[in-house]
């Protein structure tokens, strides 16, 4: 086996919108700023392993993929965020089962791990050390603190330094072996079922997560068209008090504001990727829920650093995708 290793840094917001569309999980920016963003992929046999480093905050929202397990490990020396309102504590494990709801922000730069494992490793791995490990099954999602957190850092600093220093950025079999193994090993260790090294499950950051997940499909089936927090509420089944609540600590935001950054968001996907009539910008934002255009302008550029004429602009500087 050798493991073929990517790297890919990105400097621009569509460029970043686009490449980091992976598994299902979709960045949203959620403040103005330069973006800087490194992201190296790796496929290790069984494992899929990412790191990811992004200058800006940002949020991310989406379901994990099916039939495979999803462990993100945050690799700041700091706490810089929240997924499923658990912080991203540095030498914890946020697990997720396969078709899992995934709904967080950074609130700083972020440095994070990503595996993608099939369970069938996990079960095989947990086997061959004689230990019980307890995965996620499917939709599922639970935090445990790492173990050996050094043996996980020298992992993912391996493959930063291979693609850093070799053309090719491919492991050798022995490095590719190496890595797989160690993984899959702090993986079944931290989720091996010991209630005694593991903090007990918090139910309700997991309802804070469905909460948001109902209310920003609801405000999408309206296309936020008159989103009133009322309806926020009726849609979810629950008090203002607790969908505010939800919302930050999902997304460190109130309801009103992430949402208006979602309606942006899904302009800037519209003026990036759809049709392009002459009244392209206005027939967007309208779409969008944004009626008052001067406004929308100036949040659309506050958010983005450019006008959305001149989103619009660079996007004809590109060769059109074929129509089949």
């Amino acid at each position: 086996m050798r493991g073929n290793v990517s790297r890919r840094v990105i400097t621009s917001t569509d460029e970043f919108l686009d490449a980091s569309l992976t598994g299902g999980i979709l960045p949203i920016l959620v403040r103005p700023g330069a973006i800087h963003a490194e992201l190296i992929h790796a496929h290790l046999g069984h494992l899929v392993v990412d790191a990811v480093y992004c200058s800006v905050p940002l949020a991310l929202r989406g379901e994990t993929v099916a039939d495979r397990v999803w462990l993100a490990a945050p690799m700041n020396r700091t706490g810089s965020g929240q997924l499923n309102g658990e912080p991203l504590t540095p030498g914890n494990l946020l697990a997720f089962g396969g078709s899992a709801v995934v709904a967080g922000a950074s609130g700083a730069p972020l440095r994070c791990g990503i595996l993608s494992i099939a369970p069938s490793a996990l079960e095989r791995t947990a086997a061959s050390l004689g230990i019980t490990s307890h995965a996620p099954g499917e939709g599922e999602f639970r935090v445990a603190p790492v173990v050996d957190r050094g043996r996980l850092s020298r992992a993912f600093d391996l493959l930063s330094h291979t693609v850093n220093h070799h053309e090719d950025a491919a492991l050798t079999k022995r490095e590719a072996g190496a890595i797989e193994r160690a993984l899959l090993q702090i993986a079944v260790r931290t989720l091996a079922d010991d209630p005694g090294r593991s903090p007990p499950y918090q139910p309700a950051r997991l309802t804070s997560a469905r909460i948001v997940r109902t209310c920003e499909d609801y405000a999408r089936k309206w296309r936020y068209q008159n989103v009133t927090l009322a309806g926020l509420c009726e849609a979810s089944g629950v008090s203002e008090r607790r969908v505010r609540s939800a919302f930050y600590q999902c997304y460190q935001m109130s309801p009103t504001a992430y949402l208006r950054v979602a309606a942006l968001n899904a302009v800037r996907r519209d003026l990036v990727e759809g049709p392009r009539p002459r009244n392209a910008v206005s027939r967007a934002a309208t779409d969008w829920g944004f009626w008052h255009l001067s406004r929308f302008a100036a949040q659309y550029r506050a958010l983005f650093g450019e006008s959305p004429r001149h989103t619009l602009s660079h996007r004809t500087d590109r060769p059109q995708a074929a129509a089949n």
